[in-house]
């Protein structure tokens, strides 16, 4: 099986509060093990990064389905490439508020007081998904 690592951010087309976000991670917990897809969700103030890994299909119809999303806009690819590991697979979706990393990742990898996913090259996201492992009593 060929596996991948997408990265991509996303602004929220409108206001989303924490039931809505919970929705988000409840429906990605159910779904995908089925699709063989692990990762994580950090959410900031308005924007997400996400890291999906899986099969390359499996990942790519995610990620349309994500792009075609109304509460998505803005959706900008940061990182896709073939893979022999999976960083987070032990998570069908971790879960992190930027917030919650004020002190560490968050603020290495983007302004302090508020982080921005958008500043991040391909290679600085990856370094941020990998770093976030280092955080994972902060994961929900």
């Amino acid at each position: 099986m060929s596996l991948v690592r997408l990265i991509y951010c996303s602004r929220f087309s409108k206001e989303m509060d924490a039931q809505q976000l919970q929705a988000i991670l409840d429906v990605s917990r159910a779904n995908n093990p089925a699709r063989q897809i692990t990762g994580i969700l950090c959410y900031g103030p308005g924007v997400f990064l996400q890291c999906l890994e899986g099969p390359r299909d499996a990942v790519n119809d995610l990620y349309g389905k994500i792009i075609r999303d109304p509460r998505n806009k803005d959706v900008t690819l940061l990182e896709y490439d073939d893979i022999a590991e999976r960083v987070f697979g032990e998570w069908s979706m971790a879960y992190v508020r930027a917030e919650d990393l004020s002190g560490g990742p968050a603020g290495f990898f983007g302004a302090p007081e508020r982080f921005d996913p958008y500043s991040l090259s391909a290679g600085a996201a990856l370094l941020f998904v990998r770093s976030l492992l280092g955080e994972k009593a902060r994961f929900r």
